[in-house]
């Protein structure tokens, strides 16, 4: 308990810490491996391994959004405090669909359904009326847009499924027999997007301005 215990706090610092506040931006990359390797304990525990995983996910996920978003505390407690529950449960609602689809149909399947759950939930968390888009993976790299010009053709949530692939990759990798085989594919996939994105033009024209008008939901 006190290893799985320990695994979920990780998961959720390293969410935390890789957040523009801190701002260790490549903390992303690894920063779900912990939460995976929960779940493949728990799962190869027995039993009713469902709600552990969930449990488990959830405290992940809680401590992601009071670091990250703690500030909301300054505008409304009451609202704050339930921001940080519902989102953390969105959180562990696409973490669970994947344990509960991996059991059933195994790891490969299962690591597909964790990018679409994952990218479904924040997908309806941009077009609801309890829009929360800030937690939204892509942003993580918002203080560095140089890496991530490729945005215009994807958009965030490209950077979304950009983050969880190489988790999953990383994750893959190291829990693998044959490391060295399989290590350059999760680099090549981290550097192509920021290769590509280095050269799209990133010039700016200092003398050229434009109104911007931003609504806040």
């Amino acid at each position: 308990m006190k290893k799985l215990l320990f695994l979920s706090i990780l998961s959720g610092l390293l969410l935390s810490f890789s957040w523009p506040e801190i701002g260790v931006s490549p903390l992303i990359f690894v920063a779900f491996i912990p939460l995976l390797l929960l779940e493949k304990y728990i799962s190869e525990s027995g039993g009713r391994t469902s709600w552990k995983v969930f449990g488990y996910s959830f405290i992940t996920f809680f401590i992601f959004n009071v670091i990250t978003t703690h500030w909301v505390w300054y505008a409304t407690a009451g609202g704050s405090i339930t921001a940080f529950i519902v989102n953390s449960l969105l959180m562990s609602l696409a973490f669970i669909l994947f344990h509960n689809v991996k059991t059933v149909l195994g790891n490969k399947r299962g690591y597909f359904a964790l990018i679409f759950f994952w990218i479904s939930i924040e997908y309806l968390h941009l077009h609801w009326e309890l829009a929360w888009p800030w937690l939204t993976l892509g942003n993580v790299f918002a203080t560095i847009p140089e890496i991530v010009q490729w945005y215009e053709f994807t958009g965030v949530l490209g950077g979304s499924m950009w983050v969880l692939v190489i988790n999953i990759l990383l994750f893959i990798w190291w829990d693998s027999e044959r490391i060295k085989k399989k290590l350059i594919l999760p680099f090549t996939i981290v550097l192509i997007p920021i290769l590509l994105s280095l050269s799209l033009n990133t010039d700016y024209d200092e003398e050229k301005t434009i109104e911007v008008v931003i609504v806040q939901p």
